[in-house]
């Protein structure tokens, strides 16, 4: 791996684990500078859609992208969608682990396919029920859900399943930071509701 390609792969690996750091979204107020605070989510998700249709007209693969992301979206911008789906229609009880879930099991299942290391599934199976169940754990209260411990624990699983589940096909066109975000957190969010 020549020395470009290997910084631009640390950098993928830097982004996902600094995926938390969107959630300063919600310290925004309610009304920011006379601009709703979704208002505002919708004009940066909205650059960001243009910016990476232009980039592909130009079929232009910045750093830390992959070649193939010149003909196609890029990782960045399907992580973009995925976010910009969960704060405008999920609560953010559900959207804690699902952005910290991919933000961090993603490129650990990365790191072990590549090492070819044992443990594969089951480490980020255990990693993304932890980070689901300890999210739900920490927040659940101070955010106005009455959760039972049992719950938390059963939406974790599930959680945690879904999401090593979407992760393992190689699907063509639409990237893994998209479908292990989006997919647990729509399931996980439902069984909520019908539990």
């Amino acid at each position: 791996m020549d020395l470009t390609k290997k910084n631009g792969h640390i950098a993928r690996r830097v982004f996902h684990l600094f995926a938390p750091f969107v959630f300063i979204y919600y310290l925004f107020p309610e009304d920011f500078f006379g601009f709703g605070r979704q208002n505002i989510l919708i004009i940066v998700f909205v650059l960001i859609m243009i910016h990476e249709a232009n980039r592909l007209r130009r079929k232009k693969v910045y750093f830390g992208m992959r070649e193939y992301e010149a003909n196609q979206l890029s990782a960045y911008g399907w992580a973009s969608i995925g976010v910009f789906i969960a704060f405008m229609f999920f609560p953010l009880l559900f959207v804690i682990p699902a952005i910290t879930g991919i933000g961090w099991t993603d490129p650990l299942i990365g790191e072990m396919k590549r090492r070819n290391m044992k443990g594969y599934p089951y480490i980020p199976l255990l990693v993304y029920f932890l980070i689901t169940f300890f999210s739900f754990l920490l927040f659940s209260e101070p955010l106005g859900y009455d959760m039972a411990v049992s719950t938390m624990a059963l939406l974790a699983i599930v959680g945690a399943i879904v999401a090593i589940a979407v992760e393992k096909p190689s699907v063509k066109y639409v990237d893994d930071d998209f479908l292990m975000m989006v997919v647990p957190l729509f399931v996980i969010y439902f069984l909520y509701l019908v539990i």
